[in-house]
């Protein structure tokens, strides 16, 4: 009986170094499985396929198993316009990199691009989008901003104008301009509900002249005040006569008057110029 044990120990022995010497043998060859297909999954909108294909190509000569993972991820991850990455490897011998690209809705006003999820990232300023809004505040307000730049949005959709740029100062006034050359003052007193009576007063009473507005000031209890923009002067001929008479129908700009207009739809007192 023991010396059954005997021979059983000297069999696993013999295969184990049996194993040993082939994995020994074979080990080269397995490490030096070489990284055959990259594969990227991803919307790329910003990021140019070079730029990545250069961040990768000198890990792939480590091979499959000798590939460091996470020095590639790092190298992509240094690229602009990136959000997050992640890289796996396949067998036999695919590596597999996801991406993701940060989408910019607004400029900062100290530099950088706000992305959706309020992220402020700073890719070259020569690939910043043209026609993005611009944010300006007290420093590292700027998710914050997006936010109330959103609620803004959809409250002026009344009357067809889009932010162009957004001012929130320490004074607690904030400044809308639009991009029609319309500029809004309103305090920071329940803002949003301010401007949404505003666009849906405005339409009613002001239809189209609104077009011809330049200034709008909503620092009122109940109403808002109007600058007009200045206009060409006009010549009306009398129906008899034939004498023509130039009639300037414009104040000088200096002394153009501001009306109040009640939020609710009714004409109030003249009040003060927009400042």
């Amino acid at each position: 009986m023991i010396l059954f044990k005997h021979r059983i120990w000297i069999v696993v022995a013999v295969l184990g170094i049996t194993a040993f010497g082939a994995w020994t043998y074979a080990m080269p060859m397995f490490f030096g499985v070489p990284i055959s297909h990259v594969r990227v999954a991803g919307e790329l909108c910003e990021i140019r396929e070079t730029s990545l294909r250069e961040a990768i190509s000198t890990h792939l000569a480590s091979g499959f198993f000798g590939l460091n993972v996470a020095a590639v991820r790092e190298d992509v991850r240094k690229l602009p316009w990136l959000k997050s990455v992640s890289v796996r490897r396949i067998w036999p011998g695919s590596l597999h990199i996801a991406v993701t690209e940060h989408r910019p809705e607004a400029r900062w006003y100290e530099g950088g691009l706000i992305a959706t999820d309020g992220t402020l990232f700073f890719p070259p300023v020569e690939s910043y989008p043209m026609d993005l809004p611009i944010l300006k505040g007290v420093p590292g307000t700027y998710a914050e901003m997006l936010d109330q730049y959103r609620k803004l949005r959809r409250m002026l959709e009344p009357i067809g104008q889009e932010i162009r740029r957004f001012t929130r100062t320490e004074r607690l006034i904030w400044r809308i301009e639009l991009d029609t050359g319309l500029n809004i003052l309103l305090e920071d007193k329940d803002p949003i509900n301010v401007v949404k009576q505003f666009a849906r007063t405005a339409t009613a009473i002001l239809g189209e002249r609104i077009e011809n507005v330049s200034d709008v000031d909503l620092r009122y209890a109940n109403g808002f005040a109007v600058r007009w923009r200045p206009t060409s002067s006009l010549e009306i001929s009398e129906t008899e006569g034939g004498n023509l008479e130039k009639v300037d129908l414009v104040s000088p700009t200096e002394v153009i008057e501001a009306f109040r207009v009640d939020l609710y739809g009714n004409k109030g007192s003249r009040g003060e110029e927009i400042r």
